[in-house]
């Protein structure tokens, strides 16, 4: 299916939009096609557009100062990774986003899409919705959920959560999402294997 037509889909699903507020939307935008480990934005760089990814699946990451990455999150198709924080205060990126697969993205102008969102009811709507469910509810529960349960519960956690990214995400950057080592997710697997917990 068309990237633009997912995109109209993704926004619907939390608030109905009319045609002229998709037309306006649908001018800020651009498609690319990331290899597999392409970058989409880098640490470092100044940013002009969030995205929207059609295909495939995409890592937000950090680099601290000894180069060790931590692996925030992970984007599907369907959902809008972006390194917000940089755009809002037009900072360069403290975050990076790379393709672990081929992956289809649309690009949305940020400041274009800032404009219209200022003078758009429909878009207002769908921006708080959408916030609300992915970002403050979502963010307080990954916060409780690193602070309260033990490497092995969060690993079950995630296979609860995500079971589609269990096979697709590497060990060593699945591992890095979980706080922990890959040699201690390999003991982890290999645990709940033995249990009877995991095949």
């Amino acid at each position: 299916m068309d990237a633009l037509i997912k995109l109209k889909q993704a926004i619907e699903a939390y608030y109905e939009i009319s045609k002229e507020t998709w037309s306006a939307m649908a001018e800020i935008t651009s498609t690319k096609v990331l290899a597999k480990d392409e970058w989409l934005y880098q640490e470092g760089e100044y940013l002009t557009t969030f995205a929207f990814l059609h295909q495939g699946l995409v890592r937000l990451v950090n680099t601290n100062a000894a180069g060790q990455e931590y692996n925030k999150r992970f984007f599907v198709a369907g959902e809008f990774p972006g390194v917000m924080h940089a755009l809002h205060r037009q900072e360069p990126a403290n975050q990076g986003i790379q393709a672990l697969e081929t992956s289809q993205v649309v690009l949305i102008n940020f400041k274009q899409f800032r404009t219209l969102l200022m003078d758009n009811p429909e878009l207002m709507r769908f921006q708080i919705l959408y916030l609300e469910k992915n970002w403050l509810l979502e963010k307080d529960k990954r916060e409780l959920y690193m602070v309260q349960l033990d490497a092995t519960e969060r690993y079950l956690s995630f296979l609860k959560e995500q079971p589609e990214l269990a096979e697709r995400v590497p060990q060593y950057h699945l591992a890095s999402h979980l706080g922990i080592t890959p040699t201690q997710l390999s003991r982890i697997r290999k645990s709940l294997k033995n249990s009877g917990s995991f095949t």
